[in-house]
């Protein structure tokens, strides 16, 4: 285990690995990111990126080779190797957006609706080349709020004013199941609520504030509304005919609930930082006292807990190969253990 200390004052909002998961980036709002290698803790790179106060997706892509980034200024391209910013784009269309890399490009989550971004380039004036951003909107079978978004981008996770969150499939762009809880759009902020899904899009959990709750995705089952998209429909005047019931919903339940802590009290919000071990199977998740437990989704059973005179750990981030841990902290503080 060690510790290190950035050279921003400012507090950790994200720590993401490497896919080769040798290093990690460390992200601070007003600062940018600093790339940090896993088994020294040296500083490897830096990218500057002043004037973001906060961030809402962080992901590395094209196999590492660029950090992409989304905020209230919109989406922001970052060559992982020399530090550079190669594009900024959206601040008015993918603000506060969550990124998940798919085959052909980018997914950008929003509360507006569903972007797929491909990175190009164009030539300008003098034969100097120049990246670009580009964006594509997609209609979804769902007036949900998209709030998050799963690795490979298969998943989403939409939420509404009045009725239960659902799971949309983003390729056929429907409404799959619907979620056993009762989280709401009303009052949510930027980046709320905390959705964090497992590295194999499994699995996810939910917090609202109140409790951590885990569902299972359904990867291995047949789609309900998987009909081919090119199929006709009924007419309006069949429709206007026949009477048709609405297709009931599934509802799926939770497979784990961790509830709020007792220490903290039943008006004060609970969020805590979550990050799940590579295969799924366990949640990592802050306690109070800036306590970290490692929990077994399964069973429910406690798997391990680490403390550190930390000032509040502000995020979470496990190695690919799930033998290492990252905490963030405020003051630029981070922490890194094993977790075996």
């Amino acid at each position: 285990m060690f510790t290190l200390t950035t050279a921003s004052p400012h507090p950790v909002s994200h720590v993401l690995f490497h896919p080769d998961g040798f290093t990690f980036a460390v992200t601070q709002p007003n600062s940018g990111f600093t790339l940090v290698d896993r088994m020294t803790g040296s500083v490897v790179g830096t990218v500057p990126v002043p004037r973001v106060a906060e961030y809402s997706s962080i992901i590395f892509a094209e196999n590492g080779a660029r950090l992409v980034a989304a905020s209230a200024r919109g989406v922001t391209v970052c060559d992982t190797a020399t530090g550079e910013i190669l594009v900024q784009r959206g601040k008015a269309t993918l603000a506060g957006a969550v990124l998940a890399e798919r085959a052909g490009g980018l997914i950008a989550a929003t509360p507006s609706g569903l972007r797929t971004l491909s990175l190009g380039t164009v030539l300008g004036v003098g034969g100097h080349i120049y990246p670009v951003l580009t964006e594509r909107t997609h209609s979804l079978q769902s007036s949900a709020a998209l709030v998050a978004v799963s690795p490979g981008g298969r998943w989403a996770v939409g939420v509404y004013e009045r009725v239960k969150p659902s799971l949309i499939d983003i390729g056929t762009r429907r409404v799959v199941l619907a979620l056993d809880h009762p989280y709401r759009t009303e009052g949510s902020r930027f980046g709320s609520p905390g959705v964090t899904f497992a590295t194999t899009g499994d699995r996810f959990a939910i917090c609202d504030g109140i409790n951590v709750t885990v569902f299972d995705t359904p990867n291995n089952s047949p789609e309900p509304d998987a009909e081919p998209d090119d199929e006709p429909g009924p007419s309006l005047v069949q429709r206007a005919a026949t009477a048709t019931a609405p297709k009931p919903r599934a509802i799926v339940e939770p497979v784990f609930t961790l509830n709020r802590p007792s220490g903290v009290a039943a008006t004060d919000l609970w969020r805590p930082p979550l990050a799940f071990t590579p295969d799924g199977r366990g949640l990592l998740v802050r306690r109070p006292r800036n306590r970290v437990q490692l929990w077994d989704v399964a069973t429910g059973t406690q798997l391990g807990e680490w403390s550190w005179r930390l000032d509040s750990v502000t995020c979470l981030a496990i190695a690919p190969d799930g033998l290492t841990a990252v905490a963030g902290a405020r003051h630029g503080r981070v922490v890194v253990w094993d977790l075996e």
